[in-house]
């Protein structure tokens, strides 16, 4: 552009110095001096303006080039198209337009980026880790619910086949094949826990890319193999009282009739399985209220020093046929909010474990404290065998019974504990245990304060 200006002006000015030159040639040749020195004088000053516009109009070409070369590389800053409307001279509707072409580009791209910005933003926050390969497996895009999924680092750039993982790249095998593909696997994390990953890929039709989800199932197993062991579990707890049943039930009618002593006692054996099975369904009918929101609870102000009185004089008789001691101990301020039936359920429950477990002429601690200003804490202490810490982790779970529970001769369905978790769950506290082996346990549970 520049070669090419100062050529162009540079042969208009040497054109009409020769058309000067041939004119005062012309007019010397008719003898007349005084008007060739005007005219090679009008030559000389329009040779110095053509040059000096020339000059002047090159820098605007050239000032008007550096600043659309320097917004065509990218750089639209407000100051390259401030200079662009106001340095351009002559070319000022060109240089008006470029300035108008460039704020609306850099507005697209400033639109497009925040776009790309809000996109990346709702694919970290689905839950899901994503990346997108090109045809060979190279990772092109990733976001980072992949990494922390897969438990992964710097992932950008490396191939898939790759990734230290055998079934993401058996995965993207089958889907060189097939086009779609997904496999179930599990992974060990850095705590030496395992989590399982559903991956699920699939190729673009437009841009052949591949498109890999992974989602954390996890918590799906978990739930899967809680139902199996759930029914497991309540098979095994109902066969042993349906047994029982039908087996006195068999000898009453072979031959037990007739025999009164008898009789009476295969009958107090059926009645006391019967009221077994009858505890365990009512159990699991309350249980299966309580998880699925069924169950209203009537949120009330309740003292609770006098609602322990009272609930210790209830179970007077029961803690007295083991000579158990049973002490409250009230060390807190204000009144609970809470369902009443709720916690009295929730106190029969721990009792009733408390003084099972408990040696006969042993002591059992209810106190309360206040946990902080919004909630009161309320503690079981029995001075029984306690519960080793691998139990302490499935105490609250369904039909869950220690080994040394299930050698012993008392009775229980093992859901009572995990009615406690969901009541006190639905009353907006929380619950635990403190407990060593042939210490005693500690349950406690918190309450929020009214």
């Amino acid at each position: 552009l520049k070669m090419g200006f100062r050529f162009r002006i540079f042969l208009i000015v040497f054109l009409s110095m020769g058309a000067g030159v041939l004119l005062s040639y012309t007019l010397t040749a008719n003898n007349d001096i005084s008007l060739v020195l005007i005219v090679f004088s009008l030559l000389i000053i329009a040779t110095l303006t053509s040059m000096i516009f020339a000059n002047f109009l090159y820098k605007s070409i050239s000032n008007l080039e550096a600043l659309a070369s320097k917004i065509a590389k990218g750089r639209t800053k407000k100051r390259y198209i401030k200079a662009l409307k106001e340095d351009s001279g002559e070319f000022g509707k060109v240089a008006s337009s470029i300035s108008e072409i460039s704020e609306n580009l850099k507005d697209k791209i400033n639109q497009i980026a925040k776009q790309r910005d809000q996109f990346g933003s709702v694919l970290d926050d689905l839950g899901e880790g994503i990346v997108v390969t090109d045809i060979e497996g190279n990772i092109t895009f990733e976001n980072d619910q992949f990494s922390q999924i897969l438990n992964l680092k710097n992932v950008h750039g490396q191939n898939i086949k790759d990734l230290g993982i055998k079934s993401l790249g058996y995965l993207y095998r089958r889907s060189k094949k097939r086009k779609r593909a997904d496999i179930e696997f599990e992974i060990e994390l850095n705590d030496k826990s395992n989590r399982w990953v559903l991956a699920t890929i699939n190729q673009s039709k437009t841009t052949k890319e591949y498109i890999l989800v992974v989602h954390d199932i996890t918590q799906l197993r978990s739930l899967d193999s809680m139902r199996r062991d759930f029914i497991s579990n309540l098979s095994h707890e109902l066969r042993t009282p349906v047994s029982v049943i039908r087996a006195n039930s068999e000898t009453l009618i072979d031959s037990a009739l007739e025999d009164k002593k008898q009789a009476k006692i295969f009958a107090k054996a059926i009645l006391h399985n019967a009221e077994r099975l009858t505890d365990m369904v009512s159990s699991l009918l309350d249980l299966s209220r309580i998880e699925y929101g069924e169950l209203k609870l009537n949120f009330e102000e309740i003292d609770l020093n006098a609602f322990f009185e009272n609930f210790i004089e209830s179970i007077i008789n029961l803690s007295k046929k083991k000579d158990i001691d049973i002490k409250y101990l009230p060390n807190h301020k204000g009144s609970a909010n809470a369902d009443f039936q709720a916690i009295e359920r929730i106190m029969n429950n721990l009792i009733d474990n408390a003084i099972k477990y408990s040696e006969e002429g042993s002591e059992i601690k209810i106190s309360t404290s206040n946990d902080g200003d919004d909630y009161i804490r309320v503690t079981v202490e029995d001075t029984g065998e306690g519960i080793s810490p691998e139990d302490q982790d499935h105490i609250f779970s369904r039909f869950f019974r220690t080994a040394s529970a299930r050698a012993t001769d008392n009775q229980g369905s093992g859901l009572g504990l995990a009615i406690v978790k969901h009541l006190v769950n639905n009353l907006n506290g929380e619950v635990g245990i403190e407990s060593k082996p042939q210490k005693g346990s500690i349950f406690w549970f918190t309450i929020p304060i009214f």
